[in-house]
């Protein structure tokens, strides 16, 4: 899947309001901040991938409830210690980056 698609999924899941949103194996390397935009989000699948790390914009999507990221061999950010942990320890990570950050 390129970028552009990605972008376009984004797009269409924010103006839909959708809940749940299911990127499973579609072969990403890479996630963009837009991915900010999906406010109503509760579940996110993104097992099956080739992501290195997360943005730390995923911790903006205050409603997410359900991460899944098993499959993503190459992920190291966040640390799998904390992916162990579940989807509200994955959250404050990513939070935690993003304030540094800005």
């Amino acid at each position: 899947m390129t970028n552009e698609e990605l972008l376009q999924i984004i797009e269409r899941t924010a103006r839909e309001k959708a809940t749940v949103l299911s990127l499973y194996n579609k072969k990403l390397s890479s996630l963009p901040p837009e991915i900010s935009q999906l406010s109503n989000l509760t579940k996110l699948v993104l097992s099956g991938n080739q992501l290195s790390s997360l943005p730390p914009e995923i911790g903006q999507l205050s409603n997410l409830t359900k991460l899944f990221l098993n499959n993503n061999p190459q992920l190291s950010s966040p640390p799998p210690e904390i992916v162990e942990q579940g989807t509200e320890a994955i959250l404050t990570y990513l939070r935690a980056r993003l304030e540094a950050k800005g």
